[in-house]
């Protein structure tokens, strides 16, 4: 359990993005390479817009903070751009819009039934009732003295919980776990529970096709264990990254970790300068 104060700000997401500070998304894809980690953290060019990044921010917002809703985002109507009046009526809606997120008509019908479906889950509305959403939290690691960002979207204010919203093609048992393998869900968990100070997490998995069925999961203890050993390699091997301004690629990355399970960090290069960087996939 970390030992720091942890800080809670009701800031923007843009502010919370703009902190010089390490969150779970961070760690997982420094897992996924050092260099890549490297590369998303101080690539100039912009980045392509993922649209689902977009919905999911609609969805949570929708869900949590209704009221709030129309001040970030707008519904844009269907436009034939290929006539010359729909090329107007589109630019018009495009200065109307400045500022916020643009959803089509789909996307916003999708929201609701998603809204709807989850909220005739009991357990999920007494999550919803009485809790903060989408606070920033900002805290230190004490082992590494890394300076940690955390968002979670529900945080209820009387139970010892954290509530993660996670849109998804299927919420079934089986295809879920499917999902928490495939994105690091496992390490998402674990980080924010020890480093918030919460003892349970809660992931409400809402379908985003017909019938927009929501399930409730936790994961098991074993989980959360391989979890919690993810992120705690991740910082320690990103303040070694950092120390030695070394950022492996995926075959020396390996060679990293192992060296990391020995407790041998201190001849890594020598080792990797000296490997031939081959791997056996097995």
């Amino acid at each position: 359990m970390n030992k720091n104060k942890v800080e809670f700000i009701k800031d923007t997401f843009d502010e919370y993005l703009s902190k010089d500070s390490v969150s779970a998304s961070d760690l997982k894809n420094f897992l996924k390479s050092p260099r890549s980690y490297f590369y998303e953290k101080n690539r100039t060019e912009p980045r392509p817009e993922k649209r689902h990044f977009s919905v999911g921010s609609a969805l949570h917002q929708y869900i949590m903070e209704r009221e709030n809703f129309d001040d970030n985002f707008i519904v844009s109507p269907k436009f034939d751009r290929r006539k010359k009046q729909g090329k107007l009526d589109y630019e018009e809606f495009v200065l109307k819009a400045e500022g916020k997120t643009i959803i089509n008509d789909e996307e916003m019908d999708m929201i609701k039934q998603m809204s709807v479906n989850a909220k005739m889950n009991k357990t999920f509305m007494e999550f919803l009732e009485g809790s903060q959403y989408e606070v920033s939290c900002y805290t230190k690691d004490d082992n590494t003295g890394l300076d940690l960002r955390l968002r979670p979207d529900i945080l209820p204010t009387n139970k010892n919980t954290i509530v993660d919203i996670k849109s998804c093609l299927d919420s079934s048992p089986n295809k879920f776990k499917k999902d928490v393998n495939s994105y690091g869900y496992a390490l998402s968990a674990a980080y924010y529970m020890d480093f918030i100070g919460r003892e349970n997490y809660v992931f409400a998995a809402i379908e985003k096709s017909p019938p927009y069925q929501a399930s409730m999961y936790v994961l098991s203890d074993e989980i959360i264990a391989l979890g919690r050993y993810q992120y705690r390699m991740a910082l320690d091997l990103l303040k070694w990254s950092r120390e030695n301004n070394y950022w492996c690629d995926y075959i020396e990355f390996e060679i990293l970790k192992e060296k990391y399970l020995l407790g041998e960090l201190s001849d890594v290069i020598d080792t990797i300068e000296k490997s031939e960087l081959i791997n056996i996939l097995k």
